[in-house]
């Protein structure tokens, strides 16, 4: 008896969502030619290089060392200066800033300090950056 009515019920629920299915396309779908929809397609290819950029910048911190760290951190603003993105730019910024602590923090001689500071600033930065931006 349950059986019956859990078929029935589930054949229901696929008939409602065929009928809500059918609606949507006779209404019709999103006018290709309204200026607002090609917009969202800029911004959205905007927000994929400002993710990209972000992630190059990211690369970049994360492999700083005590000969590089001046030219590292010049590629990084550079990076950030075409990122739109508000909070993209401010992640990147923080990416520099915390690759230069890193640098500061270990002394040149400890090789094994530096690599350690970097992976887990990889992590962290990684993690967080993730949650913004699909990995790639």
């Amino acid at each position: 008896m349950v059986d019956r009515r859990l078929v029935k019920l589930f054949a229901w629920v696929i008939g409602v969502l065929i009928v809500l299915w059918m609606l949507t396309e006779c209404l019709g779908g999103a006018d290709e030619a309204d200026p607002d929809i090609q917009d969202l397609d800029r911004d959205t290819e905007q927000y994929a290089a400002d993710c990209d950029r972000t992630w190059q910048a990211l690369d970049l911190a994360a492999d700083v060392d005590h000969g590089n760290a001046d030219a590292v951190l010049d590629q990084i603003d550079t990076l950030g200066t075409e990122i739109e993105d508000p909070n993209l730019k401010a992640l990147t910024a923080d990416f520099a800033q915390q690759a230069q602590e890193m640098v500061s923090a270990v002394q040149p001689e400890d090789a094994d300090g530096l690599e350690d500071a970097r992976i887990e600033f990889r992590d962290g930065a990684a993690l967080d950056l993730a949650m913004r931006c699909p990995l790639r």
